[in-house]
């Protein structure tokens, strides 16, 4: 993405297409903005670039103050931005395209990797930084959420959101677009590229003067952008293009070699694959979707469109889809399964190549995938329902699995019980000592625990139409919330606790009472750090195994008898699902590949869970349940309110890795040293030990039909290994 959004504002500098002008004359002005463009031109700057982002996973530690820094310049400005993010993707962006790109990406990080293995530090960080991408599915997530809570206007187009933006501008609803070349390829004739708001001026390129710069007409101006790999399309399999740091160039050569066409130009690549692309890029600009301020899809010539529009920018959903995508209540992902009828998994962060994560991946996350579908289906045309979808994972492209969408169809119903109001949810709460748009999680089993309560929660039948049940941002959170919790076998069919449930209102008790709840980044970090154990528990993710070849991942806790050994590297994996306090300030300090293995199983986990959620609000939606006079914004809380929305970074993870190494050898270092940029090491590890102590009383809380003795003797021998290893610890310090 990077060089996507760099390489074109390179050329427009350097070629003298642009023009510059004081922000003050943006003053009252409404701006378009391709979110994930401006998020990259953002983190890309030499300042805030944090290179070791794909070794860490997680947010980059600085995004949050960059981003409130940029809000603030607008706000002082006086101008109105709205961050539009990219919807569905478009056909030209196939399986190969995404695998290249990952296969790519896989090879860069595993030489990072091996740099570092061999303590060349600086090469490994020059490395990871070539694999750095701001435009990952969580950060996004994030970015979205944070906007909106900040009282920013965001939008998620139904496909690109170039195309959006520039819909937005031409309808009058903005004065001005901010993106890249994606935003010329549709038709605007200006685009801002830059805002600097330390020198107060901001940087535009104008269409006719790259146009003339160029020589070419608007029709082969498109031609260029496409084979130039700079906007909706992939750069053509040729190295001149694919692997030059100037592709604009390149492709204005092999544009001018084939009379500025570009059919002929992909008739000399000799590659029927990727003119086939080529042709789709080409319809899905003539014929470009977006989304009115009614909230329904058009296209460029409305209703002049072939009828295989489909092949070209995607099977069409119903427009209520498009409008609770468009207000952040789902991300594009499952959309965008079930429109392709394929899930295609992609390598994780650390290559991949351990069979733990592959088996995870491919057999036991697939149920919650097909879950998720089989909720948005329900409401969906028959062909839907009758359509399976194939999982493809990158390991074995040419193995596909079936994911039997539609025989999960009717198993989906139970979640239509469910129309708890208002008051029960207050009140019940309330009770509790509980609030739900605090801890949505800790609430809705808490709420559940109380007598009398379940009972009221289940409705058999509601009046044909029902519609309305939901007016409040409290039944929407409560209830998307508690059909989730159901379908996970948190909560019976009676709509009591199950044994699952039980076992996790006792951790979360545990956590009340260490005062470990509120405590970490964000008051549901605890909770849903709980929640996470449990379900990797689920998956039998949660052991001291070791489940990755030393060979190539190295980072394993290596101090101490083989006793401490697995033992730290249980707790350092639980560890993994908490937060770490860091500087706003790209990270400095030890990195472990086999603890970035397991923090990719944890969040591929925490992902398909999320899905799951966002799912079963959005069916809730399409049953009617919500009151017609909710506002956009509160259909843009709830995707903020509902649960799992950040994924933590490796950060708190390698903080006990290495203390707990620590206290297994002879000679101790003091690991504050390591951090270089670390707030509150000691405030660290103590959230650690919590969040252990409330995850281990859950599982010594289980019932034996649901833990075995074996798991539960694991863990209360780690916590008095632990205990011990604490106790040896102050004692040193103390000096007795």
């Amino acid at each position: 993405m990077g060089l996507h959004t760099l390489a074109f504002k390179e050329w427009a500098t350097h070629d003298g297409v642009t023009v510059s002008g004081e922000i003050n004359q943006l003053r009252d002005k409404r701006l378009a903005i391709d979110a994930e463009d401006w998020l990259n031109t953002l983190l890309t700057a030499q300042t805030p670039r944090e290179p070791l982002l794909p070794a860490l996973g997680g947010l980059p530690f600085a995004l949050k103050k960059h981003v409130h820094e940029h809000l603030e310049g607008f706000r002082a400005a006086g101008i109105t931005p709205t961050f539009v993010f990219n919807g569905l993707d478009l056909a030209c962006r196939d399986r190969a395209t995404i695998a290249k790109e990952s296969r790519i990406a896989a090879a860069s990080l595993d030489e990072a990797w091996r740099l570092y293995g061999e303590s060349k530090a600086d090469d490994a960080v020059a490395e990871f930084g070539k694999s750095c991408t701001y435009g990952t599915y969580h950060i996004l997530r994030w970015l979205r959420s944070y906007l909106h809570t900040e009282g920013v206007r965001i939008q998620t187009a139904p496909s690109a959101a170039a195309a959006q933006v520039v819909a937005l501008h031409n309808e009058n609803f903005a004065d001005a677009v901010v993106g890249s070349m994606s935003c010329l390829l549709y038709g605007a004739s200006r685009v801002i590229l830059n805002l600097d708001w330390d020198t107060k001026l901001f940087v535009w390129a104008e269409k006719p003067k790259c146009l003339a710069k160029l020589n070419l007409s608007d029709d082969q101006f498109v031609d260029l952008c496409l084979l130039s790999g700079l906007t909706i399309l992939a750069p053509p399999p040729i190295p001149e293009i694919e692997l030059n740091p100037a592709p604009l160039i390149a492709a204005r050569e092999l544009l001018a070699r084939c009379n500025n066409d570009g059919l002929l130009a992909c008739d000399s690549l000799k590659n029927d694959a990727y003119k086939l692309l080529f042709q789709k890029a080409r319809a899905a600009v003539t014929h470009a979707l977006w989304i009115d301020h009614t909230g329904k899809p058009r296209t460029k010539h409305g209703e002049v469109t072939p009828n295989n529009l489909h092949d070209v920018i995607g099977q069409r959903l119903p427009d209520d889809i498009y409008y609770y995508l468009s207000r952040g209540v789902v991300s594009p992902r499952v959309l965008n399964w079930r429109t392709r009828l394929e899930v295609f998994e992609v390598a994780p962060l650390d290559g991949g190549s351990s069979r733990p994560y592959q088996t995870l991946v491919s057999q036991k996350l697939a149920p919650l995938r097909t879950r998720s579908m089989a909720l948005m289906s329900r409401s969906l045309h028959n062909y839907y329902q009758y359509t399976d979808v194939e999982l493809v994972c990158w390991y074995e492209m040419d193995r596909k699995k079936a994911l039997d969408v539609p025989d999960a169809l009717q198993s989906s119903q139970a979640a239509d019980r469910w129309h708890v109001k208002e008051d029960v949810i207050a009140r019940s709460a309330a009770a509790a000592g509980l609030e739900m748009q605090r801890s949505p999680l800790y609430a809705a089993v808490s709420i559940l625990s109380q007598p009398g309560i379940p009972e009221k929660t289940i409705t058999e039948s509601l009046p044909q139409p029902a519609t309305g049940t939901y007016t409040t941002r409290q039944e929407l959170l409560g209830n998307a919330t508690f059909r989730f919790l159901e379908d996970r076998g948190y909560i019976n069919n009676d709509h009591t606790l199950s044994a699952w449930g039980k076992a996790l209102k006792v951790a979360l008790d545990h956590a009340v009472k260490t005062e470990y709840l509120d405590i970490g980044d964000g008051h549901r970090e605890a909770e849903e750090a709980i929640f996470m154990a449990f379900e990797l528990h689920r998956l039998d993710a949660l052991n001291s195994l070791n489940l990755f070849p030393a060979t190539s991942y190295q980072g394993a806790p290596m101090r101490g008898s083989d006793t401490d050994k697995a033992n730290t590297l249980l707790l350092s994996r639980i560890a993994c699902l908490g937060s770490f306090q860091h500087g706003e300030i790209g990270f400095t300090g030890p990195l472990s590949r086999h603890l970035l293995a397991y923090h990719q199983m944890a969040a591929a986990t925490r992902g398909a869970l999320r899905d799951l959620l966002e799912m079963h609000a959005l069916s809730m939606l399409l049953k009617g349940a919500a009151s017609r006079d909710l506002t956009p914004p509160d259909y843009s809380d709830l995707g903020s309110d509902l649960p799992l929305l950040r994924e933590p970074d490796l950060g708190l993870s390698l903080v006990v890795k290495s203390y707990l190494d620590e206290l297994s050898n002879e000679k101790r270092t003091d690991i504050t040293k390591w951090f270089n940029h670390a707030t509150d090491i000691k405030g660290d590890l103590e959230k650690a030990w919590k969040m252990w102590g409330s995850i281990n009383a859950g599982i010594q809380a289980a019932d034996s039909g649901i833990v075995n003795n074996d798991t539960k003797t694991t863990f209360r021998k780690a916590d008095e290994w632990l205990a011990q290893k604490l106790k040896q610890a102050a004692a040193a310090t103390n000096g007795t």
